[in-house]
């Protein structure tokens, strides 16, 4: 208890307040694209897309 989880492997990505980040994989990004669209007219939210290669 309190020692630690290990050293931290891949990438992170630092999310400030009131900001949600999702990763999606398998997916075209047409198909990724609509989906994001179709949820942000949900709670009336912008989406910002990021691709990595």
């Amino acid at each position: 208890m309190g020692r630690g989880k290990g050293n931290p492997t891949g990438w992170i990505a630092r999310v400030s307040t009131g900001q949600i980040s999702f990763e999606m994989d398998g997916v075209s990004l047409s198909n990724s694209r609509q989906a994001a669209t179709l949820a942000a007219h949900k709670p009336c939210s912008s989406t910002k897309f990021v691709l990595w290669s």
